[in-house]
């Protein structure tokens, strides 16, 4: 079975009885159209008179003698035999109806099948609809997707250049600092080879020898002998100056004598402060190293 008529089956019985009983009653309707009419005489004619005005009651003598006489009643009629529907017009009305009945059905099935095709595209549409708007929500978001992307690309670049920039200005100071630093070791050491030669050369000269011998002198004359000291004493003396020949620290190495001979000598050397000027400038040194040893 077709499934359409599967689906109906009920609706469309209902619709063909009710059909079929509006066809019926236009049937009988069509039928008493087209009867002859028959027009029954009446059985009795009868009137309603006045009633007579009041008078006196006559005696019953003349009342009795005056008295109307009853009319007699007519017979009714027989009643004309019933026409029988003719059979022609009987089966053209018939076949009307079940024509009418038939085009009522085709035109619910039109109905019905055009209401399914409206559904149906209704339902397309919808589908569709859904669908663009799937596709267009998608786009949306592989755009957005994208662009997100790019912005993270420039920034990651933004941040790459400004991190080289950064590298190549901490590369360029840490090179002019180490040009600086070179730069200031060779000024140091030219400055130290020039001391050194002129140290040399007045040294050569005896300079040194000189410039020694005068702070020991110095030292020895500020220098009170202790009755502890002995003879040939000797100890190494330590002294930090600064220019000028102010002593500034002294202390005292190796010493043969006890800690009241050491302490005559650390006395005598700050007594013996500022210390004498070196015959030449290059043989300063800050930190000296002397042999206190006192002739006898």
């Amino acid at each position: 079975m077709n499934p359409f008529l599967r689906e109906h089956a009920a609706p469309l019985v209902g619709s063909t009885l009710l059909h079929v009983l509006l066809a019926a009653a236009a049937l009988v309707a069509t039928w008493y159209a087209v009867a002859p009419k028959i027009t029954l005489p009446a059985a009795i004619e009868a009137y309603i008179a006045a009633p007579p005005a009041a008078r006196a009651p006559p005696a019953p003598a003349i009342a009795a003698a005056v008295a109307p006489t009853p009319e007699p009643t007519p017979e009714p009629e027989a009643a004309a035999p019933k026409p029988q529907p003719d059979p022609a017009v009987a089966a053209r009305a018939q076949a009307q109806q079940e024509a009418a009945v038939a085009a009522k059905r085709d035109e619910a099935l039109r109905v019905e099948h055009d209401a399914e095709l409206r559904a149906a595209a209704a339902r397309d549409k919808v589908r569709a609809t859904d669908a663009r708007r799937k596709a267009e929500a998608e786009a949306h978001r592989l755009a957005e997707a994208e662009a997100a992307r790019r912005h993270a690309q420039l920034e990651e670049a933004k941040r790459a250049a400004a991190s080289a920039a950064a590298a190549s200005a901490a590369e360029k100071r840490k090179s002019d600092a180490d040009a600086r630093l070179r730069a200031a070791r060779e000024s140091d050491l030219a400055r130290e080879l020039a001391a050194e030669e002129q140290r040399t050369g007045a040294v050569n000269a005896g300079l040194e020898a000189r410039y020694a011998a005068e702070i020991r002198a110095r030292i020895e004359r500020a220098w009170n002998r202790p009755p502890t000291a002995r003879t040939g004493l000797n100890c190494r003396v330590y002294v930090t100056q600064v220019p000028g020949g102010t002593v500034t620290n002294v202390k005292i190495g190796a010493c043969n004598g006890d800690a009241a001979v050491q302490q005559s000598i650390t006395l005598a050397v700050y007594r013996a402060s500022p210390l004498p000027a070196p015959p030449d400038p290059s043989l300063f040194e800050r930190n000296l190293q002397l042999e206190f040893a006192p002739n006898d």
